[in-house]
């Protein structure tokens, strides 16, 4: 398990997501992200991986138009 007080500095710098496919030993663009925010967003695709945002979760009326795909919920990730 990998939380945000594992690396530094925190997103939307991509030091998290490239720690977590090493640690899992699969290159990052392999990777799939599901996010709900701006810069969890920003991370995921500045660390080269493919990014889905989850409307359900952006209680905030986050900017999510960076994401690769925007899903209303987790329902709709079949694979």
């Amino acid at each position: 398990m990998l939380a945000a007080e594992d690396y530094r500095p925190g997103k939307p710098a991509p030091d998290g997501y490239l720690q977590a496919a090493t640690t899992l030993g699969v290159a990052p663009g392999e990777c799939l992200v599901l996010e709900d925010s701006t810069a969890g967003i920003a991370a995921g695709r500045a660390a080269g991986m493919t990014v889905v945002a989850l409307r359900a979760g952006n209680f905030r009326g986050q900017d999510q138009a960076a994401a690769h795909y925007v899903l209303e919920t987790l329902d709709e990730v079949t694979e």
